[in-house]
């Protein structure tokens, strides 16, 4: 065994890097980190001037996790101040209206009468079917909250940070599920909220304190010009003002650096952009600015540069003389733009002129100025960014030694509580935490599969034209209406069938862990995994609908379950056939359920290895069931082409001797066409009747047109054909923890209890036990509690 420290070197000291250098230390590893700054904290930095404290922008820590909160309680309670935090959003000819945001039913109830009276009965009409349909962020905000409400706070302000209009904003952009408020309340009401006592930087201080404690090396003003690799393995890292970095091929790198920055320094120029956030600070000879009670404010208006100004004085007095306040306003650009290239004296005057004109403070009080630029703050998600980002990530994720993770370094903007956690996971994953690779007894297979399998009157098999599957989905959004659309463009197509999902969001994804810490909920901005299946799962009443609209058109219908319950609803249908998921090919106890049917199962094998492969294989033919097909897959949504590999489907069909095609996660036609051209017998593609629909898979769909071209089954051969090597490929790796199936706590456990059957969920995402172990689970005592809705594993039994 070897006995080398592992050693991490780490791009960036801000708020990702850090964390992940303090827990691998934790770990016994060896540590570098390089930064560019001459301080740590990157967009959480804190630094002096003139006699306050300044941060690059004001920052709330808060969580609604209890584990993070007490592990922030703990480790920097000193540190914080807690408080209640408002803000309102400012709006009128002379800025005198202030909004209490966010939206609650009692401010509704202050408004003018005649305003009043306009939202309701614009919330009362609201048509759950025009969220499904809507094509930009401004028909989707309108669906949601009504044409006033979208007005007033959905449509200036989204305008401002983002630089272009919300008619031009797709849907996914929009907050999902508005939250209307009873009362008004503070922003962060209901979750542990604080400020660092003298700045947001004060808590990566201390952690740059502990990291040097425990023998970790930092070193600051590092400029990175290059990072080197051959192949797939990284050689070293180059600087502009020190030498080079050699690294060992078991090196492993973390960049918190923006993504676009990473992919620069391997040689690649990513077409993604980001919005930067132009701070300016203005100080002031009196006590403070702010109205009393007031914290922050937004500004939509076009007149103004800023969209929002703080006190930060009023967040902590720690950071300002008693005699003295300073304001922050936070003005968004883009490279280039007005802003950008603007002359910053003249632009520190204007916006002193500006709050002045907004009502705050004259001119003729400010004492100083100073300002501060962060380039990569909010990722541009315009209309087709996925396909950048596939190819950017491609060039990244084809290094193993490479992470790219932190504020933009997944290109997903997020703050202190999401970073912390996502640094947490990237460690755990390093140390081997959350992976299991014991042994399985092999039982020999009850039946031979078979080399053809029949769906309804179609024979799928080599020399039979490929089977083309419409992969609706979820893509109806939750609406009968739009699902029955699309099984009658489906018939359109020629294709030969048509899938749907059927699940309960319960039964499909935790509510408590992983991918749930990574959205900011707080307001609606981002919902987690589980919000997002519950907004969209069809509830099986119109699902049985559904599908027997579809055998009156006269097109094969039927479904991928997630749970044994789904499985027995279909059943009920006599659906044809079964489509078993990706994320689902290590639970063995689903598939087996599925093969006792008796129907074609159709497997994915995204995010798998061969001898995974196998075990699900063998777990069907055990059930008797000899009707198997299986699908080569990239579960990265969306896959780049250059890591679809296709020469896997010849390997499978080679190792197991039954029909084998693809489910393409890619952009266009060409994968598909070449896979049809080396011997694909099942093309599955996900299907839409638009791609600028809201909705997580949509973008990537074929529409109407596209899907018919593909039932053509254009041959195009050049490189996509990959080495034929079946491995889990690095961009999955993101999805395989946050959403592979494991084993859970479907009950709170006590220690010394003897844990049955009923006691064991099987869901998402991966971190407890794989759902192979649920027999040996079966009969094993406690050794510990285990939470409801938390993973088991070994060391807990």
């Amino acid at each position: 065994m070897d006995s080398r420290v592992k050693r991490a070197v780490i791009l960036g000291a801000g708020p990702t890097g850090l964390v992940s250098a303090w827990e691998l230390l934790k770990h016994g590893w060896k540590v570098e980190i390089y930064e560019k700054q001459k301080i740590v904290g990157g967009m959480c930095r804190t630094w002096e001037w003139r006699d306050f404290l300044v941060d690059t922008g004001p920052h709330i820590y808060h969580t609604p996790d209890t584990q993070l909160a007490q592990f922030w309680e703990t480790e920097f309670g000193d540190l914080f101040v807690k408080g209640e935090f408002w803000c309102k959003n400012v709006g009128g000819k002379s800025f005198d209206q202030y909004w209490d945001y966010p939206l609650s039913w009692e401010s509704i109830s202050r408004y003018p009468r005649k305003l009043k009276e306009n939202i309701i009965q614009e919330l009362q009409e609201r048509k759950e079917e025009d969220k499904a349909k809507a094509r930009n962020y401004s028909e989707y905000m309108e669906a949601q909250v009504g044409p006033t409400l979208r007005e007033m706070f959905f449509k200036t302000y989204p305008e401002k940070i983002w630089g272009i209009s919300t008619d031009e904003m797709t849907p996914d952009w929009a907050p999902k599920r508005i939250e209307f408020r009873q009362k008004v309340t503070p922003f962060y009401h209901g979750q542990w909220n604080a400020v660092g006592k003298t700045g947001t930087g004060c808590v990566y201080e201390r952690i740059k304190n502990n990291i040097l404690t425990m023998g970790g090396k930092l070193h600051l003003n590092s400029e990175i010009t290059h990072i080197v690799g051959e192949g797939n393995v990284l050689k070293r890292i180059e600087f502009a003002n020190r030498e080079p970095l050699d690294l060992a091929p078991d090196d492993i790198v973390i960049s918190s650096l923006p993504i676009t920055l990473t992919a620069a320094f391997l040689g690649y120029k990513s077409k993604l952009s980001f919005r930067g956030i132009c701070s300016v600070y203005l100080a002031y000879q009196r006590p403070c600015v702010l109205p009393e009670g007031i914290h922050w404010l937004y500004y939509g208006s076009e007149e103004i540069y800023f969209n929002r100004i703080t006190e930060p004085k009023k967040l902590t007095p720690h950071v300002s003389p008693h005699d003295q306040t300073y304001l922050t306003a936070e003005i968004t650009y883009s490279k280039g733009d007005e802003i950008d290239v603007m002359d910053p004296e003249l632009l520190m005057r204007q916006v002193a002129e500006q709050i002045e004109k907004v009502g705050l403070a004259r001119k003729e009080e400010v004492i100083d100025f100073s300002m501060n630029k962060e380039p990569f703050v909010y990722p541009l998600h315009c209309l087709g960014y996925q396909e950048d980002l596939a190819k950017t990530r491609s060039v990244i994720s084809k290094f193993q030694q490479l992470y790219s993770n932190g504020t933009g370094g997944d290109f997903n903007y997020a703050d202190s509580q999401v970073l912390f956690h996502k640094a947490f996971d990237t460690v755990a994953i390093l140390c081997g935490k959350d992976s299991s690779y014991t042994q399985a007894i092999r039982q020999i297979p009850q039946c031979v599969p078979n080399q053809f399998v029949s769906i309804g009157n179609r024979i799928i098999g080599d020399g039979k034209p490929a089977f083309i599957i419409a992969e609706a989905g979820i893509n109806h959004n939750g609406s009968l209406q739009l699902a029955k659309q699309l099984v009658d463009a489906a018939l359109e197509t020629g294709c030969d069938a048509i899938k749907f999902q059927t699940f309960k969001a319960e039964n499909r994804i935790s509510k408590k862990v992983k991918a749930v810490k990574y959205a900011e909920t707080i307001i609606g901005l981002e919902e987690t995994l589980f919000d997002m299946f519950d907004r969209l799962a069809m509830p099986f009443e119109e699902q049985k609908e559904l599908i027997q609209y579809a055998r009156e058109k006269g097109i094969e219908v039927f479904s991928t379950p997630f749970d044994s319950k789904s499985v027995d609803f279909l059943e009920s249908l006599e659906v044809n056939a079964y489509k078993i998921s990706s994320m689902d090919l290590v639970n063995l106890p689903l598939i087996k359920y599925v093969a006792e049917t008796g129907k074609p199962v159709i497997l994915s094998t995204g995010m798998s290895t061969l001898g995974q492969i196998e075990e699900a294989v063998e777990t069907v033919s055990q059930a008797g069931n000899p009707n198997l097909i299986l699908l080569h897959c990239n579960s990265s949504y969306p896959a780049a082409p250059s890591e679809m590999n296709l020469n896997v489907i010849s390997t499978l069909k080679r190792c197991f001797n039954i029909p084998v095609g693809l489910s393409d996660h890619t952009f266009g036609l060409f994968v598909s066409h070449t896979a049809i051209a080396i011997g694909a017998n099942v093309i599955e593609r996900h299907f839409t009747l638009d791609r600028t629909f809201e909705g997580p898979d949509h973008i990537l769909s074929s529409e109407p047109d596209e899907l018919s071209e593909l039932v053509a089954a254009s041959r195009k051969i050049l490189t996509v054909l990959g080495d034929g090597v079946k491995r889990i490929q690095p961009n999955e790796y993101d999805t395989l923890n946050m959403q592979r199936k494991s084993l859970y706590a479907a009950c709170r456990i006590k220690e010394g209890q003897l844990i049955t059957k009923e006691m064991i969920a099987i869901k998402g995402p991966g971190g407890g036990l794989l759902p192979k172990y649920f027999d040996i689970v079966v009969g094993r005592t406690a050794t510990k509690g285990i939470e409801e809705d938390h993973p088991i594993t070994w060391q807990m039994i």
